[in-house]
């Protein structure tokens, strides 16, 4: 019995670490970014107090703009269940309005309308348009896949982020490119200060001096008492904000890509999607609309939470209905 609660326990806290651990990395090296570049090297790189207010400022933006668009990412993960984009409802809305008034060229269509809720007791005489997930123990569309690590299946799959803690769908890519892309603009301006404090502080970088840079080589030698505690903590702080920016970046540039291209990153490396289906959108409008939503750039600025995922009858159509027996 006790081992039993011992294994409960520590699967529990298992769960916890895999969803919550990414996250509470990251709030921990931005705040420790933001500490170090305002309140530390700040004073010793600038002599004009105009400089470090406005640098204070800049930050304090970036931070909130990172903070937000991760909150935002993880609470609208739940709607990237194929539960809050019902496939029979979504076509049954599309072919209504279809038929109602020709001149309508697209609708938006978002998990967060209330209607999602009346539509879901709708069931339509043919289910052939649909797979059956065994782990959900229900009907799924063709484009969904199932996250064991979320429990759920997830429409319009990316991937499944360890670092947020949640995959990355049709409900919350907007706010993970987002938050990428704020990532990397406070690294880009994060990245010369600690390099500063690195050179001038711990060692001149060259020829051989980068090494102390490195934080595991860091943390060895002040294992041994060849360095201080603090030197160790801003080494390991310069490595993780370095591979945070080439991360961050790499991931930002990577999901523009398959945005622009209509597919998601799972979607665009599975050969047989690609070869089944065409991508999103007719054009990069519709596919910037179908992840940001009408006016897309403003959500880089503001979080346009209201501001509902566009879906043409064609993406639709695409999304919810099925083109091949087997994927």
């Amino acid at each position: 019995m006790g081992l039993a609660m011992v294994n409960r326990k520590l699967a529990i806290f298992g769960e916890f670490m895999v969803k919550w651990g990414g996250t509470m990395l990251v709030s921990f090296v931005l705040v420790s970014t933001y500490y170090s570049c305002v309140h530390i090297i700040a004073k010793d790189m600038y002599d004009n107090e105009a400089q470090i207010f406005w640098l204070t400022l800049v930050a304090r933006v970036i931070i909130l703009e990172i903070a937000v668009n991760l909150a935002c990412f993880v609470y609208y993960a739940r709607y990237n269940s194929v539960t809050y984009w019902h496939r029979k409802s979504c076509v049954a809305d599309l072919r209504v309005y279809a038929e109602d008034s020709e001149a309508q060229p697209e609708i938006e269509y978002a998990c967060a309308q209330p209607r999602v809720e009346e539509h879901l007791s709708w069931e339509p005489a043919n289910e052939s348009g649909s797979k059956f997930c065994f782990q959900c123990n229900k009907e799924a569309p063709q484009r969904s896949h199932h996250c064991p690590l979320c429990k759920m299946c997830v429409l319009r799959k990316d991937h499944h982020c360890f670092i947020t803690g949640a995959c990355v769908g049709l409900g919350n890519q907007r706010y993970f490119m987002v938050f990428l892309f704020w990532c990397s603009i406070g690294l880009i301006i994060a990245m010369p200060h600690l390099f500063f404090y690195m050179n001038t502080q711990i060692a001149y970088w060259y020829p051989f001096g980068f090494l102390h840079y490195i934080g595991p080589v860091a943390v060895l030698r002040w294992t041994f008492g060849y360095v201080p505690f603090a030197h160790a903590c801003f080494s390991t702080l310069f490595s993780f904000a370095g591979a945070s920016l080439i991360t961050a970046g790499g991931f930002f540039c990577l999901q523009v890509w398959y945005t622009t291209q209509g597919y998601t990153m799972y979607e665009y490396n599975n050969l047989t999607v690609r070869a089944t289906f065409q991508g999103d959108g007719e054009n990069l409008k519709e596919r910037l609309q179908l992840v940001f939503g009408k006016n897309w750039a403003l959500n880089f600025l503001i979080p346009l939470t209201w501001n509902l995922p566009v879906l043409t009858p064609a993406i639709s159509d695409s999304l919810f209905r099925v083109r091949s027996k087997v994927l």
